[in-house]
């Protein structure tokens, strides 16, 4: 057998990854955590806007890239827990996304959402992805 094979029989390829982003602003690092591909596209699932063109009798799926980046945000972070009920009335608003909108400076989630996409494997230059983010 490979080393390879050996390595995922272990089962150490599948572990998750935890870590600490200290974000500016806050006296206390957000605790992350990574998340599986089937829970990737789980999210991605419900990201996707389904439109149908009676012209051209095409279907065509798009993504919400903000709800998207939101929701993983959301599904990777552990501390805080943007589902929390307590922490949503306190700013006055309900559901994860919206606490995070309200939470949140544009820079400060950028920050997170940049070590949510490294923790996950994302490959992409992380300069150009904060360059991207910014436009």
């Amino acid at each position: 057998m490979s080393k390879l094979y050996d390595f995922l029989m272990e089962g150490e390829a599948a572990a998750q990854e935890t870590a600490e982003v200290h974000i500016s602003g806050f006296p206390y690092p957000f605790l992350i955590h990574s998340i599986t591909e089937a829970e990737n596209k789980a999210i991605r699932k419900t990201c996707q806007k389904v439109s149908f063109d009676k012209r051209t009798h095409q279907k065509s799926t798009d993504l919400d890239s903000d709800l998207y980046n939101s929701r993983l945000v959301v599904a990777c972070c552990t501390e805080p827990n943007f589902k929390d009920a307590q922490l949503q009335a306190k700013y006055g608003v309900v559901g994860a996304e919206a606490l995070i909108d309200a939470m949140l400076k544009p820079g400060q989630f950028i920050d997170l959402l940049l070590a949510v996409q490294e923790i996950n494997g994302f490959s992409s230059d992380m300069d150009e992805l904060r360059d991207e983010a910014k436009n």
